[in-house]
């Protein structure tokens, strides 16, 4: 007989089953009929025309490179600020979780700066980086690779928008570690390392991994504000834009469903990571 536990999650599967049957293609119907009445495809294209430029991703628009390359970038841009954000969040985290007198000493900035909307620091970064790419910041002028596409400003507000969830919940989840656990490790001969590998970071997991599922998302959110510094002419934030004031609006619409899915994509993945990571946790994500 099945427990409650497998029946509940039974039940919500067949809800997901029935959102995908029943209510995606009524949406579609609904947007095709009204596309096809109000006859401005510059304000509602119809399916069919924004189906037409997703079955078509390496298509060029408006010299400006395909939905595919474009997309490409954006994600290499998104990727590199949140790995960013992820080795300094978690290792700041960590150590102010850890250590009470970092903590006193960081948290009043941390909490003052997590408020600041991503967005609101792009005059800033075009300021301090203009137009500076990756590789020149290696002294290299063209690498003749993506890595040209990749602004220094760009990424700065990208790490900005993931980094203050990965600190926080990090931090939140080293500073809840049980004192006994602690004092066990400590009693057994523990060092310091083991103490961190074996205690801090287990016991921490869950909250790591929570605030990395929500900074990527956020890093992901900010990348169309990001891809509106000037001196871009790449990324699907760029060719959204681009194509808006071309008023090519089922291109627009198509970038929105690629960011979606890319966004949805991202999402399941870290929660399948949790699932397998922290399988032990008695928490149900």
């Amino acid at each position: 007989m099945a427990s409650d536990g497998q029946t509940k999650r039974a039940r919500r599967r067949s809800y997901k089953v029935l959102g995908w049957a029943v209510m995606v293609p009524l949406l579609l119907i609904v947007w095709q009929v009204g596309a096809v009445r109000l006859e401005q495809p510059w304000i509602l294209p119809s399916v069919t025309r924004v189906v037409g430029q997703l079955i078509h991703p390496l298509r060029a628009h408006y010299a400006s490179g395909s939905l595919f390359g474009n997309a490409g970038v954006s994600f290499l841009r998104a990727a590199i600020g949140f790995l960013l954000a992820a080795v300094v969040g978690i290792g700041l985290g960590v150590l102010m979780g850890a250590v009470r007198i970092v903590r006193g000493l960081i948290e009043p900035i941390v909490e003052l700066a997590r408020p600041l909307c991503p967005i609101a620091w792009i005059p800033f970064a075009i300021a301090v980086f203009k137009l500076q790419t990756l590789p020149q910041l290696f002294g290299i002028r063209f690498s003749h690779t993506v890595f040209d596409q990749v602004q220094i400003g760009m990424v700065f507000v990208l790490f900005w928008g993931a980094f203050f969830p990965i600190v926080v919940n990090t931090l939140d989840g080293v500073a809840g570690v049980r004192r006994n656990y602690l004092s066990l490790a400590w009693t057994l001969g523990a060092s310091r390392r083991q103490v961190f590998a074996h205690v801090y970071l287990p016991a921490a997991m869950p909250m790591i991994l929570t605030g990395l599922r929500q900074g990527i998302a956020t890093c992901w959110m900010v990348i169309i504000a990001a891809e509106m510094l000037p001196g871009a002419d790449s990324g699907i934030g760029y060719l959204l834009m681009y194509a808006s004031d071309q008023s090519g609006m089922d291109v627009v619409i198509a970038a929105m469903i690629i960011i979606a899915a890319i966004g949805a994509s991202l999402n399941y993945l870290m929660l399948h990571a949790t699932r397998h990571l922290v399988a032990w946790h008695g928490k149900e994500f």
